[in-house]
């Protein structure tokens, strides 16, 4: 046997994607009764879904239900938070501060975290109950693929590839 001396984990230096593979979703369009009604989206949400793409996010596009079309809250039924995680598999579902898309199904117990956007709005990430500690670190993998590409900016004076 040949003895293999420990290496310490510099994670600072790896390579690894740690949202590569994640199925993110977003409203690509607003649902009401038969009616479709594109989302149009701010380019400081592009900008983030650019940012989640570059770091291996796959984006999956959804119908959103408008505000007025939201079900009554109840604990017993799911909502549609849970509809849309089940049927495209998705690990959360995003949405900015500006589209109603999401913000009324994240009843409580569903865990809603924020990130700050580029033009002072907010970028908001749900996930089903069962996600929290998931979400924190799909938040966490957003933020850190921000920095770099501002670091990134700075350093070259251009803007996002």
């Amino acid at each position: 046997m040949v003895a293999v001396p420990l290496v310490q984990n510099n994670s600072s230096l790896s390579t690894a994607q740690p949202l590569a593979g994640q199925r993110v979703g977003f409203a690509q369009h607003y649902v009401r009764g038969g009616d479709h009604e594109p989302v149009e989206h701010s380019a400081a949400f592009l900008c983030a879904l650019h940012v989640l793409r570059k770091a291996g996010v796959y984006l999956v596009p959804v119908p959103a239900q408008h505000m007025d079309d939201t079900p009554r809250r109840s604990l017993h039924t799911r909502n549609e938070i849970d509809d849309h995680v089940l049927e495209y598999r998705l690990d959360a579902l995003v949405s900015d501060g500006r589209s109603a898309a999401f913000h009324g199904a994240c009843w409580s117990g569903y865990p809603r975290l924020a990130a700050p956007l580029e033009d002072g709005g907010r970028l908001y990430f749900y996930g089903s109950r069962w996600s929290r500690d998931s979400l924190k670190a799909l938040v966490r993998g957003y933020k850190n693929n921000v920095a770099c590409l501002t670091a990134r900016r700075g350093e070259t004076g251009s803007g996002v590839e």
